[in-house]
């Protein structure tokens, strides 16, 4: 009968090497021993030379609006409960926007003005005064566009960005609002100004002074504003006049009734 002799060092090494193998695959990828897993970075797991799953961060998404803002608070948590804001809209224009300016500056109302592209890169220095004698800017799309709605997601965009960068080429900071032509909204169009860091603008009390309905019709309309309410009035788009007279006698009345102006 043959005899086989066996070293027992080397039984034993083989022991202790089956017995590795039978342990790393036991062992679920990231627990200690394992190489697999990602080092978490804290010092005292660093100190300890335990190894581990590092902890990812999920990104969270930002929720798309289903609407325009239309009250002041949602804008301006910090103002007072008395406050009122005006809008104006489609200018700047060379003739309008300073007289509506200077009523303004008469009866110390800030107001916010959204501004086409188109009319801030023919006229800048308007820009700049606006934001120079203390009102807020929107954007109002670079060539106001309607239906607004009705344009494919990239011509939105577009209308967006190219606005944008109209009003910073003429002196101002991008804008942080953005008002559709028209009040024409869509979840497209609402994505989109989202999309850009701005938040959509809407408004309460319309005189439809774009349609040049008479002083007296535009006074009773924006005379009736109540406490938390965004007002709409333009300085383009054509002969505003009728807008001018309207705010000289109205913007007196508001504030005798205690109501105070902010810039959204």
């Amino acid at each position: 009968m043959l005899l086989t002799v066996v070293d027992p060092a080397r039984a034993n090494e083989e022991s202790r090497a089956g017995q590795r193998a039978v342990d790393s695959a036991a062992r679920p990828p990231g627990t200690a021993g394992s190489r697999s897993g990602a080092v978490r970075g804290s010092a005292g797991e660093a100190a300890s030379g335990t190894i581990g799953t590092a902890a990812v961060p999920v990104p969270t998404a930002v929720p798309v609006p289903t609407a325009p803002a239309h009250r002041i608070h949602e804008l301006r948590p910090d103002a007072p409960a008395s406050a009122i804001a005006l809008t104006i809209d489609d200018g700047p224009h060379p003739v309008w926007t300073p007289r509506i300016l200077e009523v303004l500056r008469v009866n110390r109302v800030s107001a916010t003005f959204s501004l086409v592209g188109a009319q801030a890169a023919a006229n800048p220095e308007l820009v700049r005064r606006i934001v120079a004698e203390g009102h807020t800017l929107c954007n109002h799309t670079m060539t106001h566009p309607q239906p607004f709605s009705r344009r494919t997601p990239d011509q939105i965009r577009v209308e967006m960005t190219r606005a944008e960068s109209a009003i910073v080429d003429a002196g101002a900071e991008p804008p942080r609002l953005f008002r559709a032509p028209g009040g024409d909204w869509s979840p497209a169009v609402l994505a989109a100004a989202s999309g850009l860091g701005m938040t959509s603008l809407g408004w309460d009390v319309d005189p439809r002074d774009w349609a040049r309905p008479g002083t007296e019709s535009i006074r009773q309309s924006l005379g009736g504003a109540r406490p938390g309410d965004i007002l709409l009035c333009h300085d383009g788009g054509g002969n505003r006049a009728q807008t001018v007279a309207a705010l000289q006698q109205v913007l007196p009345m508001l504030r005798a009734r205690g109501l105070s102006f902010v810039p959204l």
